[in-house]
């Protein structure tokens, strides 16, 4: 063969070549993905992924105790047809025992006698066919009840992935929000004056990481200043440590030494459901789960999913009660009412809870961290 051909050639058959390997790839990828879609939604018990999913299971968990009833059934039917041919032997045999007896009903009677106890045997080979029927019923039910147990389990897991999956994705969010914000000019803090006490917390509205889950940045040029953490004056009978909730005001004073207090901006209770009173924090937590209380379900029965009979909302960054929680009790009673987060940062300044106290998200997470368990709180 010439050169020339040779030297033409060599690069379309490497063409060709490589296209065959990445016709291959594709090949093996579109069999892998619908293996992996197969084993996701497969209905099949004998499934070479990952079995049966949780409905398919029950299914048959749910067939194979009704098998098992049936098959109890039919050993106490069998048993009991014995004992009816048992009874029938002996009454037989008390018959024949008789003294006036006439030939042709003695006859009668050992035929009779005869017949039943051929019936005998094929009555006890029915109980042990109707036994045997029941081992496999049985050995089919304990594998329906474990392949059920895997298929949850599977579930179980997927869902545990799922939920990591999502929250990497959220703090990818995060992260990238955060890069923007720290990347964006900083013009915005042109909006204060050097001496406004709200310059000083500016910087702390900015996205975050919190515990694994993200916090997204306020955007503070579009909130009135009032409603921006900072140190005020403040004349109160009230002790340091004290917490205030001026609900009239939409603001949260934490009670400091001096005549002085931090601020909070806040959104309040709704008409109709806005609380006042004096209590104390009965207990914290920090990305809290959410049940909503059954007369809120009531109302909006949506809302039934996050019942107590279900667990609750676990909790997040959609978790309406934000990244703290702070649970207020009166005479040793939960009041379900609490001071929490929110990532609505528009409701500040409103009135829109339903008669919980909200904080921005940032704001409660620095009072959590100011406050203890006990802390005496003011509602007015």
């Amino acid at each position: 063969m010439p050169s020339s051909i040779k030297s033409s050639s060599a690069p379309s058959l490497r063409a060709n070549s490589t296209l065959r390997a990445m016709r291959k790839t594709a090949l093996y990828s579109v069999v892998g993905l619908g293996l992996v879609v197969s084993g996701c939604s497969s209905t099949s018990s004998s499934s070479s992924y990952a079995g049966a999913t949780v409905g398919t299971a029950a299914v048959n968990q749910s067939e194979a105790r009704q098998n098992v009833k049936e098959a109890r059934r039919n050993v106490v039917s069998a048993k009991a047809d014995l004992k009816k041919l048992e009874r029938k032997i002996a009454r037989a045999e008390r018959r024949l025992k008789r003294k006036r007896l006439s030939e042709k009903r003695r006859e009668a009677l050992e035929a009779e006698l005869k017949s039943n106890t051929g019936e005998i045997r094929g009555a006890k080979r029915a109980i042990r066919r109707a036994e045997r029927r029941l081992a496999r019923a049985e050995r089919r039910e304990d594998r329906a009840d474990r392949s059920l147990a895997k298929a949850q389990q599977r579930k179980a897991e997927a869902a545990r992935r799922f939920a990591e999956q999502e929250r990497r994705r959220q703090q990818e969010d995060a992260r990238a929000e955060l890069e923007l914000d720290q990347d964006q000019p900083r013009s915005r803090f042109g909006l204060f004056r050097s001496s406004d006490p709200a310059l000083e917390n500016v910087r702390d509205y900015e996205a975050r990481i919190d515990n694994a889950f993200p916090v997204v940045a306020v955007p503070i040029e579009k909130m009135d200043k009032r409603f921006l953490r900072q140190e005020v004056r403040y004349r109160t009978s009230h002790k340091p440590g004290t917490i205030v909730v001026d609900t009239g005001a939409r603001h949260l004073y934490l009670v400091q030494p001096g005549g002085k207090a931090i601020r909070y901006g806040i959104g309040v209770g709704k008409a109709g459901f806005a609380w006042s009173g004096s209590a104390h924090i009965g207990w914290k937590q920090q990305w809290p789960k959410w049940t909503p209380p059954e007369e809120m379900i009531q109302r909006r029965p949506e809302l039934r999913k996050w019942s107590a009979d279900n667990g609750g909302m676990q909790g997040g960054p959609s978790n309406p009660l934000g990244a703290r929680a702070l649970y207020l009790m009166k005479d040793g009673k939960d009041t379900l009412y609490r001071l929490h987060g929110t990532p609505q940062w528009n409701s500040i300044g409103t009135a829109a809870s339903s008669g919980c106290i909200r904080l921005i998200n940032q704001d409660v997470i620095d009072l959590y961290k100011r406050v203890p368990q006990g802390t005496k709180v003011v509602v007015i």
